[in-house]
């Protein structure tokens, strides 16, 4: 009875959470963060006291059947992972930075208009070791999910281009409905659209239907990123196609999904080219970017084809029964180490570009600012790390261990005068909240220790998942999205519609990979 509670809250709070969430509105959209944000608290930590109960009850259950059984120890250890530790480490760290912070009245709940303070963090932190251990996998959370996501998608891409579905009290380019900022809804993206994706791939043994329907996710997922103008999304693009081709190259089969998905990435932008021609007049955000590029002209379709002609290829090979089903583990291993290498040769590539380009006196060498080290790179960016790497330097020992506090990033920016200064001079009345990259924002928020811990907790996870042979696709799904997750993040930072979302996921991914602590096999 109460595993079956456990469960049944459980999957109430994800249904809210992916469900109705994305839509809540308070009062409109004037003031939709503190909207979203009071929906999030106060869902969530109803729902951990609940669950927290339960769990309690359950956990006194299973210690009373393993003494009744005589088994030596009452708790198994074995069902808590890296992960947990890791989790368990950083909530004792961000306890221990928040208590000795100098700013009170932010490190408790966060700054206004982000939210991502001491008890949110902990209630997060505390759901994922619940949900992890109650939830038992109904695939009707990951169906509403895929749904609703697309829907907030399919909006993204009208409001783009001014078809405005849902009544907005503010129309510019930045905003989008359901999400509001443009940055939060390239967050919410980030985390959510490869789950639909990577069900594409890794449904092999689904009906056609359910195939035609990831792949109509697939195309709206892509041409939501290719309509919103952001260059960060290309972050996103290139961090989910890397790790699926490291995932895909096992299999004859997976390798040719993973062509007809960039066949169909390529088909995305073009559809949004399309719709920049039927309605020139309608797309409302600024096309001098990467953006504006990949729609603007038939890369993206030369790329399309080249990718459908290699797929036709290797479904041809695989329909003759050609000797080589699938690579050697040698072979794998191989094209993985050249994969890494082609990610290294890039990233020297744009480090050496960048060096010529910032402190060479050659005017124009590369016009873009993405290869011009200085503060507006990146829109801005280059600015928010230098403050962010003064602000740190500036910190005494023990706050560069543990951190000024969760989420009082800008309340310490802002009572050091020369950084005050600094910011001000750059953007004016706007506050900088963060980083814009989010180890950086969590270097300086928890420190050191923090930090190793919050980066510890994703990497063990990402391991995890993808050591998870013969689990449930999910299982890795959910590692993709923390990789896509922390690619995209690079660039931006954690707020309340995508960190949330990412946790939550995980949970979900975790609470298949093993038998759990408050669940029997029989409930699997």
């Amino acid at each position: 009875m109460i595993k079956k509670a456990g469960n049944l809250f459980a999957t109430a709070y994800l249904l809210l959470m992916f469900g109705i969430y994305p839509f809540y509105m308070k009062e409109g959209y004037v003031d939709i963060g503190e909207g979203k944000y009071e929906f999030f608290i106060h869902c969530s930590l109803g729902a951990l006291v609940i669950l927290a109960v339960l769990a309690v009850l359950r956990s006194v259950q299973v210690m009373r059947q393993r003494r009744l059984a005589g088994e030596a120890y009452l708790i198994d250890w074995s069902s808590v992972s890296v992960t947990d530790v890791f989790v368990l480490l950083f909530v004792a760290e961000i306890t221990v930075s928040g208590l000795f912070s100098d700013f009170k009245e932010e490190v408790i709940w966060g700054t206004e208009g982000w939210h991502i303070g001491l008890i949110p963090l902990i209630t997060l932190c505390c759901l994922y070791l619940i949900l992890s251990r109650m939830w038992d996998g109904s695939k009707n959370v990951l169906y509403i999910s895929m749904l609703v996501s697309g829907v907030v998608f399919l909006l993204g891409i009208l409001d783009s281009f001014s078809l405005y579905l849902i009544p907005l009290e503010i129309r510019e380019s930045g905003f989008i409905s359901t999400m509001g900022n443009i940055n939060w809804f390239c967050g919410y993206l980030s985390v959510l659209a490869p789950i639909g994706i990577c069900m594409f791939l890794f449904s092999e043994k689904e009906k056609e239907i359910k195939r035609l329907f990831y792949g109509s996710y697939a195309v709206i997922a892509f041409m939501a990123g290719f309509s919103q103008g952001s260059n960060s999304i290309f972050l996103w693009f290139g961090g989910l196609f890397f790790v699926l081709l490291w995932i895909c190259v096992e299999s004859k089969k997976k390798l040719a999904d993973w062509f007809l998905l960039v066949f169909l990435w390529g088909i995305s932008a073009q559809l949004v080219r399309l719709m920049k021609y039927l309605i020139p007049n309608g797309y409302n955000y600024e096309q001098d970017n990467l953006c504006g590029y990949f729609t603007g002209n038939s890369l993206t379709l030369w790329i399309a084809i080249l990718a459908f002609v290699v797929y036709a290829g290797l479904v041809w090979s695989m329909a003759r029964k050609m000797p080589v089903e699938n690579l050697s583990e040698d072979t794998v291993a191989k094209i993985r180490i050249g994969l890494l290498a082609f990610l290294a040769a890039g990233i020297v590539s744009w480090v050496i570009l960048s060096i010529m380009n910032t402190w060479t006196d050659v005017a124009g060498f590369i016009s873009s600012n993405l290869f011009v080290w200085n503060k507006t790179w990146g829109h801005g960016r280059g600015a928010a790390l230098q403050a962010a790497f003064q602000m740190f330097e500036e910190m005494p020992f023990l706050k560069k261990l543990f951190g000024v506090g969760p989420d009082c990033f800008a309340a310490y920016a802002y009572s050091l005068p020369e950084v005050a200064a600094g910011l001000r001079d750059y953007f004016g009345s706007s506050r900088l909240t963060n980083a814009h990259n989010e180890l950086v924002t969590c270097l300086v928020n928890t420190g050191i220790l923090g930090t190793l811990f919050y980066v510890g907790i994703f990497v063990s996870y990402i391991v995890r998942s993808f050591k998870a042979v013969g689990k449930d696709p999910f299982v890795k799904i959910a590692g993709i999205c923390v990789c896509c997750y922390l690619v995209h993040n690079m660039v931006s930072f954690a707020q309340v519609l995508n960190l949330p979302f990412l946790i939550l996921v995980m949970a979900m991914g975790e609470s298949l990979t093993c038998i759990k602590w408050l669940c029997d096999e029989k409930d699997r």
